[in-house]
């Protein structure tokens, strides 16, 4: 038996790196080709903050005030079971997971169903199981019932609001704190040395954004609530050009 030289080989022998080797301008093409369709691609993938996740995994709960766990067990809880098996999509149990699960205590059945995770549409099949599920209200014991099926427990939805301002300067708060301290000042010194003792002053400062009649009538209202316990208020509002500080006086009555 001969064997082939290399000659023979290079000439009969054809492949694709060959092809592509022999012919480096159509590999260059596809090679653009190529990473145009990933570019294009990319830029039209549907884009989520949130991905979507179908919830498979529903509960069927029943209540029947008086009954123990066994009567529960015995005629709710096994004829749940049976109308939920019938759906032909529901998972089929595993040692580490389960298709349709239930528990009985005393007056009250809960059964979990999972469907099988090919199933594309779980909203479609929870509706069939709760269609057939209302049509069993009427074959439960007298009492017991109506089974509540909740398949949307799984869905969460959630959503955060934030509020970011610039940071302060050092002689932003330092006016800010010399306004305070005057209203204080004037406030306390418009009362005398003899004013009762001791004394606290409340300072509230807002933004433009709040309406000064809103802060006023909250200080109406201490002020009046102050008369009934016996404790003497003397307001001082101080207006500034960018806020609108309130102060406001408390005297105790010994």
């Amino acid at each position: 038996m001969s064997h082939k030289s290399e000659a023979e080989y290079i000439e009969r022998t054809h492949n694709t790196a060959r092809f592509f080797t022999e012919h480096r301008q159509v590999s260059l093409v596809l090679l653009i080709a190529v990473c145009i369709w990933g570019w294009y691609g990319y830029m039209h993938m549907p884009k989520r903050k949130d991905p979507s996740l179908p919830v498979r995994v529903a509960v069927a709960s029943t209540a029947w005030p008086g009954a123990t766990a066994q009567e529960v067990e015995q005629l709710v809880t096994r004829q749940v079971e049976q109308v939920m098996a019938a759906n032909a999509f529901v998972k089929a149990p595993l040692a580490s997971d389960f298709g349709i699960r239930s528990m009985s205590f005393p007056g009250l059945s809960l059964v979990y169903i999972q469907l099988d995770d090919k199933v594309s549409d779980p909203k479609k099949q929870f509706s069939d199981i709760n269609l057939k599920l209302n049509a069993l209200n009427s074959r439960l014991p007298q009492g017991a019932g109506p089974v509540q099926f909740n398949s949307d427990f799984g869905d969460t939805a959630a959503m955060m609001l934030t509020i970011a301002s610039p940071r302060a300067s050092d002689v932003d708060i330092a006016l800010r704190a010399r306004s305070i301290g005057n209203a204080i000042e004037a406030t306390r010194a418009s009362e005398g040395s003899r004013a009762p003792q001791p004394r606290v002053s409340i300072v509230y400062a807002f933004p433009l954004s709040v309406s000064p009649a809103l802060v006023r009538d909250s200080f109406m209202a201490v002020l009046q609530a102050g008369g009934t316990k016996q404790v003497r208020l003397r307001p001082a509002f101080l207006f500034r050009q960018r806020f609108y500080w309130s102060g406001c006086q408390l005297s105790f009555k010994r």
